[in-house]
């Protein structure tokens, strides 16, 4: 997998792990602040309506409620689509309004026995003087209990309210609806971003360097790329390090090489001088035919290295015979006759044993006038 598509991948994996983690974490705070913002609604409204209602109460603690709440908890009822039931009570828990009057009065277990409450939410408002508010009916509605406080902070009575989050739902979801939105705007912007850097500043240098280590050959071993401050750039200064020791280990190969050919042809003079006769000519051939060392002075124009071909035309078949069969029967002495300038000659030919990896051919040539 090639570095963009690697890089496109964990992309798409962080900014979808980050999506979901900051769309879980919006939605909890956006559940948050709605829910709240409805909930201090529902207190509100009921608070800027209790000192009305705290007075009723004061004058008459217990019973049904006098005409003016009873209007006020009507008006609370028809005004807000939002509130499903709305349930008024005494501070002893008795029934103080309710839309459906054969309830007033009634006592708040005879009433939570027949009906029931939603929750336990205004015993906690009364136990703790403190609005409750707890979600019921699968999370679509708030229990709310707002206790109206006397002025010794005594609980005078309770509003039980029951609100849908209908509307809050919507908000939730319409600004989820934005933030996914935002969010995958904001991805796109870095992603553009952050992959015109990739291709900018990595893809296309690392291009360049490629194509320059792909020009590098056996005969010029030296990379041509421009000095870059980067990592890249550090590849490239390596890369023309190694090529430089690379040269610098041929060049000590060819020395030794040159080296040890001087050396084999100062043995090979000295074995020839002591082997061949007087007279005859000597060569030392390699398994390519070219001719490594001779006891005669051989010269031929333009050519640093000599081919057997070169200094035997076609009309000595015989040697290149002889020292073809030497090839295939190495340390066997193979002996044949060929005209040579004028002279006919013994021609003998033989492999010398590869001890060393290398294979040397001997290859004489004896006058017979001189055998004679």
């Amino acid at each position: 997998m090639k570095l963009t598509s690697k890089w496109i991948l964990w992309f798409v994996l962080v900014t979808v792990y980050a999506s979901v983690i900051g769309g879980l974490f919006y939605y909890n705070l956006f559940k948050f602040v709605f829910d709240k913002k409805l909930q201090n609604e529902m207190v509100e409204m009921v608070r800027f309506r209790a000192p009305t209602l705290v007075q009723g109460l004061a004058a008459r603690p217990k019973g049904e409620a006098p005409f003016v709440e009873a209007e006020i908890m009507k008006g609370l009822a028809r005004n807000d689509d939002r509130i499903s039931s709305l349930i008024y009570l005494n501070y002893d828990g008795s029934i103080r309004w309710h839309e459906n009057i054969k309830f007033l009065r009634m006592p708040y277990s005879d009433y939570n026995t027949s009906v029931g409450f939603e929750t336990n939410a205004v015993v906690q408002a009364m136990n703790d003087r403190l609005p409750r508010a707890i979600l019921t009916r699968d999370g679509n509605y708030y229990d709310m209990a707002i206790p109206l406080l006397a002025k010794d902070n005594m609980v005078a009575g309770v509003v039980n309210v029951t609100v849908s989050r209908e509307n809050a739902k919507k908000l939730i979801h319409s600004s989820m609806v934005r933030y996914v939105f935002g969010a995958f705007i904001m991805i796109l912007l870095i992603g553009g971003v952050l992959y015109l850097f990739l291709l900018l500043k990595i893809l296309r240098p690392l291009q360049g360097l490629k194509d320059s280590i792909e020009a590098v050959s056996l005969n010029n071993l030296s990379l041509v790329y421009g000095e870059r401050k980067d990592e890249i750039g550090d590849v490239a200064e390596s890369v023309k390090s190694l090529l430089a020791k690379i040269r610098e280990d041929i060049k000590s190969l060819e020395n030794v090489e040159i080296m040890s050919l001087e050396k084999e042809q100062k043995w090979w003079k000295t074995i020839l001088a002591v082997t061949v006769p007087k007279g005859s000519r000597a060569m030392v051939i390699d398994e390519n035919n070219n001719i490594l060392y001779t006891n005669f002075e051989l010269k031929v124009p333009g050519k640093d290295t000599v081919h057997l071909l070169d200094i035997f035309d076609g009309r000595q078949q015989e040697i290149i015979q002889v020292v073809g069969e030497a090839l295939e029967n190495p340390t066997k002495v193979l002996r044949g006759s060929v005209v040579n300038k004028d002279v006919q000659c013994l021609v003998k030919a033989v492999q010398l044993p590869d001890d060393a990896g290398k294979n040397r051919i001997v290859l004489v040539l004896e006058p017979e006038s001189d055998k004679k």
